[in-house]
């Protein structure tokens, strides 16, 4: 499937309520123009938010180059992290960024039913690889933070 019909499927509210146990990880995602989607990721824990994250996914007409953007507050100073599209295909986006402490790649993976897979991975500062993954299901409405 070519990035732009995937991406459109990403669209809404997602949630994922077993991938962290006793919190609700929620995504967000608007298509804000052609080549801008915006999106806000973020933990609840009871009534309680313990992680927000602003995210993006940009298209740059010139180059064609699509980039997912990570801006979590608390981390990196405040500023973004950019992560590359280096492949799309079937009905899943990679995104890598090696130089990056963690994680270096992101794959959001559309499933069969409709669900996403988003498996954030690399190594840690002892060199070690790790990942974990998240089981997005649409949700029944879009939730705030």
């Amino acid at each position: 499937m070519r990035y732009s019909d995937l991406v459109l499927k990403l669209m809404g509210a997602w949630t994922d309520s077993v991938s962290e146990p006793g919190a609700l990880v929620h995504e967000i995602w608007r298509r804000t123009d052609d080549a801008f989607y915006s999106g806000l990721g973020y933990v609840m824990v009871e009534n309680d938010t313990v992680f927000i994250e602003h995210i993006a996914l940009t298209f740059d007409d010139s180059t064609g180059a699509v980039s997912y953007d990570v801006r979590v507050p608390s981390q990196n100073d405040g500023g973004t992290v950019a992560f590359a599209l280096t492949a799309c295909a079937g009905d899943s986006m990679v995104f890598e960024n090696p130089a990056h402490d963690f994680p270096q790649r992101i794959v959001y993976a559309l499933q069969a039913n409709g669900d996403w897979i988003a498996r954030v991975s690399g190594q840690g500062k002892d060199g070690a690889s790790r990942g974990f993954s998240y089981r997005f299901k649409r949700a029944a409405a879009t939730p705030t933070p």
